[in-house]
């Protein structure tokens, strides 16, 4: 007696047996089924390692994004630095204030200038301004009778955004309002 699954194995139309008419002896078909078994081991075998060659592969391509990713900032930050460290050496040997006052302003605007070409800009936080907690952090909240409650007295840190991402927020005191 079959049972319902060997009844459903016997009857798979899938299995490809050679029938009583063709020459293929039960040995030779065994071995074509065991060359074929073989193949495919090797191809998964093969496949499996050429997969494992591509996850290595975009591992270290991502490792390397991650360490290397700023190059191209920092590259043009380097001058930046040069004419700081040029000031700050013509400053030492020189004690013209005028001068190296407008020295130190070329470089900032100039560093300005490179972080926004690469989509850095201030957050612009203005005394008198409503308190953001989005683009602010508070860091004092002090009675003031000139300035409204949650309005921004001073500006302690200057903060800044990449593109449309806050990457450092402001830092602030705010008015407590008038404390009568």
């Amino acid at each position: 007696m079959t049972t319902e699954s060997e009844a459903d194995f016997e009857n798979d139309d899938t299995l490809e047996y050679p029938s009583h008419d063709e020459h293929i002896s039960e040995e030779s078909y065994i071995e074509q089924i065991e060359r074929e078994r073989d193949e495919l081991k090797e191809t998964v075998l093969r496949k499996t390692a050429e997969f494992e060659n591509f996850r290595r592969r975009t591992l270290k391509e991502k490792q390397e994004i991650i360490d290397y990713g700023n190059e191209h900032l920092i590259m043009k930050m380097l001058p930046v630095v040069d004419d700081l460290h040029a000031a700050l050496d013509a400053a030492k040997k020189n004690v013209d204030y005028e001068g190296f006052l407008k020295g130190v302003e070329m470089i900032y605007s100039k560093a300005l200038k490179t972080f926004e070409e690469a989509g850095v800009c201030p957050i612009p936080s203005v005394t008198g301004e409503l308190f953001n907690v989005d683009m602010h952090e508070a860091l004092a909240h002090i009675p003031s009778p000139e300035t409204p409650e949650g309005y921004i007295i001073q500006e302690i840190q200057r903060g800044f955004k990449l593109k449309e991402k806050v990457i450092r927020h402001s830092r602030v005191i705010t008015s407590a309002g008038s404390q009568e």
